[in-house]
Formats: structure tokens, sequence, C-alpha cells
């Protein structure tokens, strides 16, 4: 003879559950085998309503479990306080960079990366800009588009690179026409 063990505290809340009464029903109904309308008054449903929840549960529109919860944070503090300022300064022209900068010296910092997402998050596509006739006075951009070296024989772009030791008289020989 074995003994039955006595249910724990608690087990009376999950009788009256929605999803549990669920479970229940289209258990016994699609893994014990029990009848539609045997699992269906068992747990309290018509046959009807047990009929419509196996076709919502085989066409993946019931849920009976909560969905597993994805990892990591469920909010950015830092980014939603500073969503609103980001926005100005981009509407003024400023590069990621150069954002991310002026939020620092301002006292609300954001990295570069968390100011991209924020504008990709808002709609807004990368900032091109062509080479700039002068210097840029921001810290934010040095070494980036800071000089225009077209008038020191460099070229720049897709269409025709030339570095400075291929230039002529800077190192390359000068092509001559006498060559074929």
């Amino acid at each position: 003879m074995t003994a039955v063990p006595a249910p724990r505290p608690g087990w009376e809340l999950l009788a009256g559950q929605v999803n549990q009464r669920r479970y229940e029903a289209l258990r016994a109904y699609l893994y014990e085998g029990a009848s539609l309308q045997q699992a269906a008054s068992a747990a309290g449903y018509t046959r009807d309503a047990l009929a419509s929840l196996v076709r919502d549960l085989r066409a993946g529109r019931l849920t009976l479990f909560a969905p597993p919860g994805v990892p990591g944070r469920k909010s950015a503090p830092r980014k939603d306080a500073a969503r609103t300022r980001v926005i100005e300064l981009r509407r003024e022209g400023l590069s990621v960079y150069e954002i991310s900068t002026r939020l620092g010296q301002e006292g609300t910092p954001l990295g570069r990366t968390a100011v991209s997402d924020v504008l990709r998050e808002e709609g807004f596509g990368r900032l091109l800009r062509g080479p700039a006739a002068e210097a840029s006075t921001s810290p934010a951009t040095s070494g980036r588009d800071t000089v225009d070296r077209r008038d020191h024989g460099h070229l720049h772009g897709l269409d025709g690179v030339e570095h400075a030791m291929d230039a002529p008289g800077r190192g390359a020989e000068a092509p001559r026409a006498d060559r074929g």
C-alpha cells in the first residue's frame, strides 16, 4: 500500500487559475485520451469551448504559460533622460561624436553607442558629411573629417583614391607620354 502525500499549502490556488484549468482540460483530451465531452466537463468547460481551445492551441494562438523573459535590463534611465536633448542636438546637425561630447559637457554623459541607439530608435539615419572646407573646431571630431587635404596633393573618395606617395612630385614618378 502506497501512501498518498498530503497536498502542499497553496495547491488550492492553482485550481481556480484560468491557465491551470486550460492545461488540465487540454491534457485530459490530448494526452490522456479522454473525449472532448469528458475532458470539458471535468474542467468546467462546455464541449465547444474546449474544441475552441484545442483549435487555438494547434494554430499557435493560445499561450498557456508565460513566455520566457529576455535577460538584461528592461529600461535605460540615462538614455531616456537624454533622449529629447539628443534629438535637439541632431536637429542642429551635430554628429554622434559631437552629441556625445556635448552631453558630457552638459552633465548628462552618454556614450556614442547609446546616442546612436537613441537616434536609430527615433528614426534618424546616419549623418553623411562631405569633406569640410576648413578644419572642424569641435574637439569631438579630432582626426575625423577635420582637414581638407585636396589642396595638398591628396584625393579622397571612392571614385579615385590617391595617396601622397602616389601623387606626382611626391615620391612617385610622373607618367610620361613616350611610354607605350
